[in-house]
């Protein structure tokens, strides 16, 4: 069985269809629509045939279960353990090409984090989040410029899942200043006002500030995007750790949704006291501590900080060898032919 989230209604009304033109086109009932729309339960071959008459994936409609654990994210860090056995690369995502793309993405970013609310939680939570959200709506500009002068200032903070050429999610992570790492994490700075100069080229100090699927435009089933999107995020945080392995190494994030909250927890964050103080989302820090020694977020954070040294260490290897293999090139250019003197007979 499963149940439709909010995307079902919105996508049906884009297309300008009714509920009983939508059943007509699926071969379903109208009621059986209506059901779908309300968040009733419909059976899983159903919800295959409405998604497949708006023209999407089954995995864009559902609402996903809190009791069934069917986010890829919480795959995390275990996921990856096979991905290492069997040598597959891991998917490090793509660089924003200019300030344009940028801003599409915060535009696409809006665009699906009330889909991405919905995809978790109590209806009273996720109403609660959708409120939050609103407001960040007062302040458009002012959020879309910060992700540019963030672009701008480091280009590695922005990472993009791409499929086809499409943008299918992003992961946002800023390496701090351990000033402006400290005061946001004591809910003393808020997350507008982290300005450009408190960002570094690498650091130990991360800000986790999104991971976002764009789900409404790629064909790619949910769970498939979500799990790319995880091995991104992992590679952006070695590549942006000094050291992420090392005992200094911590992270911050916030929960906007009880999605996040979720998932900030899988990978081994805690709850902190403090709250952001625009908008009032619960902090979350990464890190050594007490709270979670014998605890399964113990066990999730140190296997995440060993994935991360893993794959900086192969970045290193890697850039090691396409190293060696330029110098010998330039060497191999740079030596003379050599020909051994052969002296002529005298005529």
């Amino acid at each position: 069985m499963a149940q439709a989230n909010a995307h079902l209604k919105q996508a049906r009304k884009s297309l300008g269809l009714s509920q009983l033109q939508l059943a007509a086109r699926a071969g379903v009932s109208s009621r059986t629509v209506q059901f779908a729309e309300s968040g009733q339960n419909v059976s899983s071959g159903t919800m295959r045939r409405i998604a497949g008459a708006l023209g999407m994936e089954p995995d864009q409609l559902v609402r996903i279960d809190p009791g069934t654990g069917q986010d890829a994210f919480a795959d995390l860090p275990w996921s990856l353990a096979d991905t290492f056995r069997t040598r597959r690369p891991i998917t490090d995502g793509s660089m924003c090409r200019d300030e344009a793309e940028v801003i599409e993405i915060v535009r696409l970013m809006r665009e699906n984090f009330s889909i991405h609310i919905q995809k978790w939680g109590s209806e009273e939570h996720q109403e609660q989040a959708l409120k939050r959200d609103e407001a960040i709506n007062e302040v458009y500009f002012r959020y879309e410029q910060r992700y540019v002068d963030y672009w701008k200032r480091n280009p590695g903070c922005i990472r993009v899942d791409r499929y086809d050429g499409t943008i299918c999610g992003v992961s946002i992570a800023l390496p701090l200043t351990k000033e402006a790492f400290t005061a946001f994490r004591n809910g003393e700075l808020a997350w507008l006002d982290i300005s450009p100069d408190d960002i570094d080229d690498q650091s130990q100090y991360l800000l986790l500030d999104s991971v976002t699927e764009f789900t409404n435009r790629c064909r790619r089933p949910w769970y498939q995007v979500t799990e790319s999107l995880s091995f991104v995020l992992l590679s952006q945080v070695a590549r942006l750790a000094i050291d992420p392995n090392g005992t200094d190494f911590e992270m911050v994030s916030f929960s906007a949704s009880p999605l996040n909250e979720r998932r900030l927890k899988t990978i081994g964050f805690i709850a902190e006291d403090s709250a952001e103080p625009e908008f009032n989302y619960p902090i979350f820090w990464f890190g050594e501590d007490a709270r979670i020694l014998g605890t399964e977020e113990f066990s999730n954070w140190s296997t995440f900080k060993h994935f991360a040294m893993l794959i900086k260490a192969a970045d290193k290897a890697s850039f090691s060898r396409r190293m060696l293999r330029g110098l010998l090139g330039v060497i191999k250019r740079r030596q003379k032919p050599h020909y051994d003197y052969v002296p002529q007979r005298a005529a």
